[in-house]
């Protein structure tokens, strides 16, 4: 048996991206990456399959053992077509990786740099939003108030010192 991928057929692109959906729901992001792979195979500017590609990406971040996705994540964002969603997926993305760090002791200091990453990515995308979209604003209370619940605060400098000398 040869493996060898096969493409899907054009009339199916709909009910493709509502099973990668349907797998993101069940925390199935790789099956869903999978299958938003196979869309962008045949329309390469789907833009709703790009989105959950991005999204079912980002849903790996905190999976132990996976790769990081992060390269493909940022290429992924810089070929969406609207500039709002390019800020809006970016804070998703820095969001996401801030989430992961809270729950790595050693990387738990660089939390704080992440979500102001993600605010300052929700802020642009809340200035260009589309009417009676507040997404980006969900988003920033969220942020602040995990910044606020975790007490988290800049790396200080003497911080930095001392974990250039730990590594």
């Amino acid at each position: 048996m040869e493996l060898s991928l096969h493409d899907i057929h054009a009339d199916s692109v709909e009910l493709a991206i509502d099973r990668a959906r349907q797998y993101r729901s069940l925390l199935e992001p790789e099956i869903a990456e999978s299958i938003c792979l196979d869309v962008l195979h045949i329309q390469p500017d789907n833009q709703q399959a790009r989105i959950i590609y991005i999204l079912a990406l980002t849903d790996q971040i905190d999976v132990s053992g996976s790769q990081s996705p992060f390269q493909a994540i940022e290429t992924a964002i810089e070929l969406l077509d609207n500039p709002y969603q390019q800020q809006y997926y970016t804070g998703i993305y820095f969001e996401r990786r801030a989430r992961f760090m809270l729950s790595q002791p050693m990387s738990r200091a660089f939390a704080y740099d992440y979500f102001v990453k993600a605010l300052q990515c929700y802020q642009q995308a809340e200035k260009i939003r589309p009417e009676h979209n507040d997404e980006s604003i969900l988003r920033w209370n969220s942020c602040v108030r995990t910044i606020a619940r975790e007490k988290l605060k800049p790396v200080s400098e003497q911080d930095k010192v001392q974990m250039s000398r730990e590594s």
